[in-house]
């Protein structure tokens, strides 16, 4: 979560941050910041959605995807 912090700090824009940032928080427990990260991300990838996630985002493992799915659920997106 820093790391995508600074990223943010760096680049208020930078998308690929407040991916990170969303599904590290939800992940963690802290509902609240994955889901303002999430309106974040939004703003900077307005066509964020689970299907594109699942579509764009090259992770091999099954499993890890499955988990990096259920974070971006938890932090409310459908």
């Amino acid at each position: 979560m820093r790391l995508a912090r600074e990223g943010i700090r760096q680049r208020f824009d930078f998308a690929g941050a407040y991916r990170v940032l969303t599904a590290a928080a939800a992940m963690a427990g802290e509902i609240d910041l994955g889901r303002a990260a999430l309106q974040e991300l939004r703003r900077a990838q307005p066509n964020i959605s689970l299907a594109w996630i699942d579509s764009h985002m090259l992770i091999a493992r099954e499993a890890e995807r499955e988990h990096y799915l259920e974070a971006f659920r938890r932090a409310g997106l459908e």
